[in-house]
């Protein structure tokens, strides 16, 4: 009886055993369909870069693929943010290129990266491994290289990006000290909120800002016009609503602002003569003028930067 039940007994646990080592052979990790969609912006990280379980700090760099004047465009977006764009070929010469964006509607899909796609995705790990890596933003700079007589921008000493003709700030048709200067402080700003430069290092222009920056700021904008066109001001001179003026709460009367739309990276510089906005929740409100230079007119707001000029 005593032998029946050990062979019994036994016989139970290799099954267990057996089981147990079955389900540990058998068992597989579930693949990713390749043709489903993100449920959230993509963003790009290294080929062959392996997985960790730990915590991560969540991305900031993501990719959007549309189409630009014709041609493939790949826009580099930093907390929300479109900081610059590569250019690739004309649509109708090419048959797509799949890339890690997000909302690539209307654009067909090839097998291979093209070299706007590649430089785009590029960037976009690299801006998040600084991230991860919490890079102190104030290192970004900017630089002319006479050398290849083009822009560089840098994290500290290691180049970051080339600026040609291929990279543009969205909807920009600035000169490209302008875009160079612009691209980099958005990347200051957008990676650890870091002040902006004032110049290019090396650059053939001596100074390519307006001016120094006494003062900086960020808030929401709004503007005005039609219904106070020809009222007097708060500093007593009549308003024009096509002027480059703007209205705050505290800035001194006369003091130039330059104000810059973080949605699209357009600045223009404007004068205090008004005091307002007294909705809540904004900092500055623009003139029609104004608001049409920096591209705010459709969306009645939006986010900006405002530097201090004088």
């Amino acid at each position: 009886m005593k032998k029946t039940l050990y062979v019994g007994l036994t016989t139970t646990t290799l099954a267990v055993l057996g089981i147990l080592s079955s389900s540990r052979a058998t068992t597989t990790t579930p693949a990713i369909e390749s043709g489903s969609a993100p449920s959230s912006p993509v963003v790009a990280t290294k080929v062959g870069e392996r997985q960790s379980t730990a915590p991560t700090s969540r991305a900031i760099a993501s990719l959007h693929r549309h189409q630009q004047q014709g041609r493939e465009a790949v826009t580099v977006y930093l907390r929300g943010i479109p900081v610059l764009t590569f250019l690739g070929q004309r649509v109708a010469a090419t048959e797509g290129v799949k890339v890690a964006a997000a909302n690539g509607a209307g654009i067909p899909e090839q097998t291979t990266l093209s070299e706007a796609a590649q430089q785009a995705t590029l960037l976009t790990a690299r801006l998040n491994q600084l991230h991860e890596q919490g890079f102190d933003a104030n290192l970004v700079r900017v630089g002319w290289d006479a050398q290849q007589q083009n822009y560089r921008i840098y994290a500290d000493k290691e180049p970051l990006l080339t600026l040609n003709h291929q990279v543009t700030l969205p909807n920009s048709s600035q000169r490209n000290d302008e875009n160079a200067l612009r691209i980099a402080n958005l990347i200051r700003r957008q990676l650890g909120n870091a002040p902006a430069l004032t110049s290019v290092e090396g650059s053939p222009n001596t100074v390519v800002a307006m001016g120094p920056i006494r003062m900086q700021l960020t808030g929401i904008a709004s503007w005005y016009g039609p219904g106070f066109h020809g009222a007097r001001t708060a500093n007593g001179e009549r308003f024009d609503q096509d002027a480059l003026t703007a209205a705050h709460r505290t800035l001194p009367f006369g003091t130039r602002v330059r104000v810059t739309n973080l949605q699209n990276g357009r600045s223009v510089v404007v004068r205090i003569n008004d005091r307002g906005p007294f909705t809540g929740g904004r900092e500055i409100d623009l003139s029609r003028g104004a608001a049409a230079a920096i591209g705010l007119i459709g969306a009645g707001v939006g986010p900006v930067r405002i530097d201090v000029l004088d």
